[in-house]
C-alpha cells in the first residue's frame, strides 16, 4: 500500500467514526407541522430552512409567527415538498401521517418529535432537535433558559400558599398525571385534584365528582371556547359558579400552549400568578 493509499484510508476510518452532523448539517429542511414549524425558528439558521407550514404563521396557534417572514410554506402535501429536495424533514408524530409514511417510502429522511409529558421531556425534545438540525448550541442556551425562568417564577410566588385546581375541558374532560398540563400546574404550584383522583391523561367526569373535589380554583379550559358549540355548554353550567369562591377561566393564549418548547414557561408564569 502506498503512502497515499494509507492516507485516504485513515481519513475514512475518521470519517465513518464522525457523527453524521459533523460531516454535513441539513441544509435543506421542510416541516410538515406546526410544533416543528417553531422549533426550526427558535433554533436553525435562516438559511437551513427550505419550508414551513401554513400553520407556522397563524397569529393564534403559533408563537413564531412574526419571524416566518418570506420562508415558503408549504400545506404538507409529498407533491409540494418533493420540489424542495429537502435533505432532513420534521413533523410530530400525530401529524400528516401519510405525508411521512410515502416519503419515507420514497427515500427521504423524516424525523418526528413525540408529546412531552414533563417540562424535563422538552428539555430532551430540544436536545434531539439541535442534534438533528446541527445546532446543539442554541439548544442548550434554549434549556438553559428554561431552567432559569423556571426558578425565577417559583422564587417571585414562593411567598403564596399552594392551591388546589380541577381543569374542565369540553365535554366534561379533565386532564391527570403523566401530561404536560399536570407538570405544568405542578411547576406553577398546583395540586392537580385531577391526578390525586387517580385520573391519568385525559378523561371526562362528571359535575358531582368537581363538586365532591372540593377545588380551590376550577380553570376552565376554554382556549377554543365556542358558545354555541354542546361540548361547551358543559363550561357554562350554573352549579359550576357555587362549586368554590372562585372560578377563574383558564385561557393560556394557544400560541404558548398548543406545541411544546421553550414558551411552557410563559404558561408557568401565567398559572403561578393566578394562585
Amino acid at each position: 500500500m502506498t503512502e497515499i493509499q494509507q492516507k485516504l484510508t485513515v481519513v475514512v476510518c475518521l470519517l465513518v467514526m464522525l457523527p453524521l452532523n459533523a460531516i454535513a448539517d441539513p441544509q435543506r429542511i421542510v416541516s410538515i407541522g406546526l410544533c416543528t414549524d417553531q422549533l426550526l425558528l427558535m433554533m436553525a439558521n435562516r438559511s437551513q430552512i427550505a419550508s414551513l407550514t401554513t400553520s407556522s404563521t397563524n397569529q393564534q396557534m403559533s408563537y413564531m409567527a412574526d419571524t416566518v417572514g418570506e420562508i415558503p410554506l408549504n400545506n404538507t402535501s409529498v407533491e409540494e415538498i418533493i420540489p424542495y429536495k429537502p435533505d432532513l424533514i420534521v413533523g410530530s408524530h400525530f401529524a400528516a401521517r401519510d405525508t411521512t409514511r410515502f416519503l419515507r417510502q420514497l427515500g427521504y429522511e423524516v424525523k418526528l418529535v413525540s408529546l412531552p409529558k414533563t417540562v424535563e421531556d422538552i428539555y430532551g425534545l430540544l436536545t434531539r432537535f439541535g442534534e438533528w438540525t446541527g445546532n446543539q448550541v442554541r439548544a442548550a442556551a434554549l434549556i438553559a433558559g428554561m431552567k432559569q425562568e423556571i426558578i425565577d417564577i417559583r422564587v417571585r410566588y414562593a411567598h403564596r400558599p399552594e392551591r388546589s385546581t380541577i381543569i374542565y375541558s369540553p365535554n366534561g374532560y379533565t386532564i391527570g398525571a403523566n401530561t404536560l398540563e399536570h407538570d405544568v400546574l405542578k411547576l406553577a404550584g398546583f395540586r392537580n385534584l385531577s391526578a390525586e383522583m387517580g385520573i391519568v391523561g385525559f378523561k371526562a367526569i362528571s359535575l358531582e365528582q368537581v363538586i365532591v373535589a372540593k377545588p380551590d380554583f376550577i380553570q376552565i379550559d376554554n382556549h377554543v371556547f365556542n358558545r354555541d358549540s354542546l361540548a361547551n355548554r358543559y363550561l357554562g353550567h350554573p352549579v359550576l359558579n357555587k362549586v368554590v369562591d372562585e372560578k377563574e377561566h383558564l385561557f393560556i393564549p394557544s400560541r404558548v400552549r398548543a406545541c411544546a418548547g421553550p414558551m411552557v414557561t410563559e404558561a408557568i408564569a401565567y398559572m403561578a400568578a393566578k394562585r
